[in-house]
């Protein structure tokens, strides 16, 4: 995995997230993600990865990094739910390869190739 220090001196993975449609499995959108403190998802206008579905909750879930740098896929107490392998989670350490279901849309977590 790929990994740059942040302003803070953190180590930061630096990760891909791909946001699929759960029904045909097309990528809608790329980001690139670390370095960051937060990037919020929901379905509000004010979201950093906005997903237009009235199933996604306006706040629905967050990307953060923990005190050690890792980074985290967190529930916003959203109505839906975010799901890892079929379990509802409230957070779950974010890895190359990790896939969540938030709604329809598929978020997957890859390492950033530069």
């Amino acid at each position: 995995m790929l990994a740059f220090f942040t302003q803070e001196g953190l180590l930061s993975p630096m990760m891909e997230l791909h946001v699929c449609n759960q029904n045909t499995g097309d990528i809608v959108r790329k980001f690139a993600i670390g370095d960051v403190s937060e990037l919020l998802i929901g379905r509000d206008s004010d979201c950093d990865i906005r997903i237009r579905s009235a199933s996604i909750s306006r706040e629905h879930c967050i990307i953060e990094q923990d005190e050690s740098g890792a980074m985290l896929l967190r529930d916003s107490d959203s109505t839906g739910g975010t799901y890892v392998e079929g379990i509802k989670i409230d957070a779950v350490r974010i890895e190359d390869g990790l896939i969540a279901v938030i709604g329809p849309a598929v978020l997957k977590f890859y390492d950033a190739e530069i």
